[in-house]
């Protein structure tokens, strides 16, 4: 998110409380007209947005003096995290720099500027993140909703030229709403820091907010992947085989993953031929990255995706998971700071703040099993 994006951002926020005060008011008149203005400044945000993110696309490694650039601190000396360090040690911030995070109108509360949004990006990519996975929504709203198509295909229907086109039932769609949590982490910052920077500041960060960050999102992508579902038993890879062939549609099979925990993995990799080779095959590409039936294994730790009712039964998602999971994401990374809350220990607390949800989208583009090692064959 850039400044043009945060300034409308605000005063579109502004816009929607004078039009609510307007309806409680009863002042119909004076609502539409609010509301007209809303969503004039909604467009203006719409294509700020696309222009951002196509400037982003044009420069896929974008390097801190251009994040600088972007974010407003052109031709100044100050950066995002001397701006933190500033809130941090309770200094004044000017108009300028308070323009550029402040979020909202109560100054207290504050976005992450956009050079360090960005670092942070490039931190969370020493975690394996579940959001790779799945499609991710960004959002400016704290609730809204997607139609998912319900029911088969039932494919076209047959009429003759110049008769009117049959109307048929389907397709029918169901709505899911989403509603935004917000979630987030204190980190006690040292006051013995009087000059909070880059490196300092992003330890801080990613040793109290970033990897707690990848393990809520991780559990609750798989937390929402698997509800209501009831786990499919397969021991061992030959039925793990038969259920790919079988259980899934061949068109979600496009861009599929296996995904699951490091017991699954251990079970699947123990597995041997007759002479005693892996039956799982390396990416040519990456080495590092093992296959079965030329279809990746993405694997993530027992505590976020645990096992399923024993130790020896592992949790298995097969198919297309980036159709089964949105994962809405609220734009922009928040945070506040207290130099009071932790007095007593000479440190200042400083809060960040996500927020997101997750939809459960096409669950037929998957198949949820419960993994076991293949059984004991007796001569």
């Amino acid at each position: 998110m850039n400044a043009t994006m945060k300034d409308l951002l605000v005063k579109m926020r502004a816009k929607h409380k004078e039009a609510d005060a307007a309806h409680v008011a009863g002042d119909k008149d004076k609502t539409a007209a609010l509301l007209v203005e809303f969503n004039t400044l909604k467009e203006e945000y719409d294509v700020a947005e696309q222009l951002f993110q196509a400037e982003k696309a044009l420069v896929p490694d974008f390097k801190e003096a251009e994040a600088k650039a972007k974010a407003g601190f052109e031709g100044q000396t100050e950066n995002g995290y001397t701006l933190i360090g500033k809130i941090l040690r309770g200094k004044q911030l000017s108009d300028k720099e308070a323009a550029l995070i402040v979020d909202g109108t109560d100054g207290e509360n504050y976005l992450i500027p956009e050079d360090v949004r960005l670092d942070i990006i490039e931190l969370r990519k020493q975690y394996k993140s579940a959001k790779d996975l799945v499609t991710v929504i960004p959002t400016a709203s704290m609730t809204g909703g997607f139609n998912f198509e319900a029911g088969g295909i039932t494919g076209l229907q047959e009429f003759d030229d110049g008769d009117d086109i049959p109307v048929s039932d389907q397709p029918k769609f169901e709505r899911k709403p989403f509603r935004i949590a917000l979630k987030g982490k204190l980190i006690p910052v040292s006051n013995v820091l009087q000059q909070v920077e880059k490196a300092g500041l992003l330890a801080y960060i990613n040793a109290w907010f970033v990897k707690n960050a990848m393990f809520s999102e991780n559990k609750d992508i798989f937390d929402t992947l698997k509800d209501g579902l009831t786990a499919k038993s397969i021991k061992g890879l030959d039925q793990l085989r038969k259920a790919m062939n079988k259980d899934l549609d061949p068109s979600a099979k496009v861009g599929a993953k296996i995904v699951t925990n490091q017991t699954g993995f251990d079970l699947m990799d123990e597995e041997k031929d007759e002479n005693g080779r892996g039956l799982l095959q390396p990416d040519p590409v990456n080495p590092t990255v093992l296959k079965f039936k030329g279809y990746p294994i993405e694997v993530f730790s027992d505590s976020e995706l645990p096992n399923i009712t024993s130790t020896t039964k592992a949790p298995l998602f097969f198919g297309a998971i980036d159709a089964a999971d949105y994962f809405i994401d609220l734009m922009g990374l928040q945070f506040a700071s207290s130099e009071h809350f932790l007095f007593g220990k000479n440190q200042t607390a400083l809060r960040v703040i996500e927020g997101y949800d997750n939809l459960q989208a096409d669950i037929g583009a998957i198949f949820y099993a419960g993994f076991e090692a293949k059984p004991v064959t007796t001569p």
